[in-house]
């Protein structure tokens, strides 16, 4: 029966990725597929329209190392982010001479040998911030690589992305208390001044369906801005007054803003 039922949703014609994802959707009603799977899909899907400027680490955020730091400095680097990988810079952020593995200090510490990080720099692989997720995730993974560093169209450099970032797209947090197997959109309206934000909506797309005005000449998103204007990433349930606006951060990870509440 339930393979007859799984047979017969695939005979309707599917004329676009919300069919295609709705008669997903009847199959689970139906205990054909279960809702994570139809979730993640969903994810997968939302890749094609995110690019790596959506995600990243901006700039002024990236724990770098610098060339000449000393062996305690670095350690202490590691220590405290508790980061696998750095940037390594030449005196600016502008500079990115190469990426440092944590590990690679392993063998210095236990055999008290001489160490010099510009003996271990790994290549920079650079992408422009309008990469596709999609695109750059095959990329990564073909490269072997786990970070790459962000740059704008003048090969300014605007963030960093890793490969776990692009993949909690897909299963870090797709269903909590927050979302739902309904693929939510962007904003909600919740009441006629009241709205859901995810994180990296777009402030255009913000003053547009919410009819609150942010603007900023370096950020883009909901999350970037809040985090730019507060200097810092916001815990879970602090509120920021802005002069037209109060926003509450619903969920916030030590990356960046998934989720917030804006009331007009």
């Amino acid at each position: 029966m339930k393979r007859k039922i799984f047979t017969n949703l695939f005979k309707r014609e599917i004329k676009s990725r919300r069919d295609l994802i709705r008669q997903l959707k009847d199959a689970s009603s139906n205990q054909m597929i279960d809702g994570d799977s139809i979730a993640m899909i969903e994810a997968i899907f939302n890749l094609t329209e995110l690019n790596a400027r959506d995600i990243m680490i901006p700039r002024y955020q990236i724990d770098v190392i610098d060339v000449n730091d000393s062996i305690s400095s670095i350690v202490t680097k590691i220590t405290t982010t508790g980061h696998s990988r750095f940037p390594v810079i030449d005196g600016e952020i502008s500079k990115i001479v190469g990426i440092f593995h944590s590990k690679d200090l392993v063998a210095h510490l236990i055999n008290n040998a001489d160490f010099d990080i510009r003996d271990h720099l790994r290549k920079v692989y650079f992408v422009p911030e309008i990469k596709r997720l999609d695109t750059l995730m095959y990329e990564m993974r073909i490269n072997h690589t786990h970070l790459v560093v962000v740059v704008d169209e003048f090969t300014n450099v605007v963030g960093v992305v890793t490969l776990e970032m692009i993949i909690e797209q897909i299963v870090g947090e797709i269903e909590d208390e927050y979302d739902s197997l309904d693929g939510e959109g962007l904003i909600v309206e919740l009441t006629p001044n009241e709205y859901r934000v995810k994180g990296y909506c777009k402030l255009s797309e913000i003053s547009k369906k919410v009819g609150v005005v942010i603007v900023d000449e370096i950020v883009e998103t909901i999350g970037g801005y809040l985090i730019k204007f507060l200097g810092r990433l916001p815990e879970n349930g602090e509120q920021i007054r802005l002069e037209s606006c109060q926003i509450e951060i619903i969920s916030a990870d030590s990356r960046k803003i998934n989720l917030v509440r804006i009331n007009k």
